[in-house]
């Protein structure tokens, strides 16, 4: 057999096992399949109860029953902004985490939230700008930024890192330390600017309460537009979570695929941030569990990742109503408190797989050390046989 022939047929076999993991990770198995639906059925479940529950529950005063349709079309454009926001941050979350190829990559962590943040709040200290629309150009300048140096300098000189955790760990720390940047500046801003620091205090921490309508016009429009497009084009991101050497195998181009993702990304989470403010670790715990859920396959993934988002967002809405009432606690703080336990899981199985794929690596050097002595002895044995 030829080394051609060899190295070909290394290839397909490699590309073959990879396509076996992505159906390993399909939910093609009945208890992957009964994991899904029960997971899908609860988030269906919650978000119905939180829509049924919160608007038959409206306390209307006594003597301003006149209120009570104004009452109800708040709490109707609360709930509308808790499902349209969770579920768009659930997909750029799921999105984030297959373009920088990092199980810990979230809007918060890659300084994506921070950056948005900063862009909303200089466009509001600089114009007389209101509204999650007219915001929404600073968002996307900051976010697009924040995003470019934290995947596009995470991801660079990662070839000799086999397991790809020198590349997490880079993009995980590079992220925080982009997000802590922009957070100060973004706090210089509002010292500068005192006018507005006390409506954008809460507003910084993640806030569903006030949002109306019109705020959530940018959202939607550009998940209408850009999410089915996404969905459509699953397959590219599929071959780029499984990894490069596969996309590279069926014809695309990791780079291109890389950069659509995130910019998707980018363009879900701006308007999101121009609306409801940073909202932290929601995308984590989506794409969490629709990469348990769904492996690979994002065609499955996007759904569960946008069901997952809205359920939580709601959930974590209205406990943030009921722990302190009649003041609200952000729904940001109440995500981070659930998605920090989220992180540190991560950063164990982040661990794990560094220390198997360590030992498979030195195993794989055994073996060929092995081979090249026994070839060695042979060539000694057929040398002494020629003398």
């Amino acid at each position: 057999m030829t080394l051609g022939s060899s190295l070909g047929a290394g290839a397909a076999d490699s590309v073959a096992e990879a396509h076996s993991v992505a159906a390993a990770h399909s939910p093609a198995t009945s208890i992957q399949r009964v994991a899904l639906a029960l997971w899908v059925g609860g988030c269906l479940l919650i978000i119905g109860m939180m829509w049924a529950w919160r608007l038959t529950h409206i306390e209307v005063p006594a003597e301003a029953t006149w209120l009570a349709p104004e009452m109800q079309a708040i709490v109707r454009d609360r709930l509308l902004a808790g499902t349209i926001v969770g579920a768009v941050l659930g997909i750029a979350g799921l999105l984030l985490r297959t373009a920088s190829s990092n199980p810990l990559a979230d809007p918060e962590i890659t300084g994506v939230n921070a950056g948005a943040a900063l862009g909303v709040v200089a466009v509001a200290a600089l114009t007389p700008a209101q509204g999650a629309a007219a915001l929404l150009p600073g968002g996307l300048l900051g976010a697009i930024a924040a995003a470019s140096i934290t995947v596009m300098v995470g991801l660079r000189g990662g070839h000799g890192d086999l397991s790809g955790v020198v590349a997490i760990q880079r993009m995980l720390l590079l992220g925080l330390a982009v997000s802590a940047m922009l957070s100060a500046i973004t706090a210089i801003v509002l010292v500068l600017d005192e006018a507005q620091l006390v409506t954008v205090l809460s507003w910084l921490s993640g806030k569903l309460g006030g949002i109306r309508l019109p705020d959530l016009i940018p959202a939607l429009v550009i998940s209408v537009l850009v999410v089915p497009v996404v969905w459509w084009g699953a397959r590219g991101f599929d071959a780029l979570a499984i990894g490069d050497s596969v996309a590279s195998a069926i014809g695309a181009r990791p780079a291109r695929l890389r950069l659509i993702a995130t910019t998707v990304a980018v363009l879900l989470i701006a308007p999101c941030v121009a609306a409801a403010g940073p909202i932290g670790f929601l995308g984590l715990l989506s794409a969490v569990v629709a990469h348990r859920l769904c492996g690979p396959r994002h065609r499955w993934g996007i759904p569960v990742a946008a069901l997952s988002g809205a359920a939580v967002l709601l959930l974590a809405d209205s406990i943030a109503q009921w722990l302190w009432a009649p003041a609200e606690t952000p729904v940001g703080i109440v995500t981070s408190i659930v998605g920090v336990p989220v992180l540190l899981w991560g950063i164990r199985q982040v661990q794990r797989r560094h220390g198997r794929s360590a030992k498979n690596h030195v195993g794989a050097s055994g073996t060929v050390g092995t081979a090249k002595v026994a070839a060695g002895a042979a060539r000694a044995t057929i040398g002494g046989e020629r003398v």
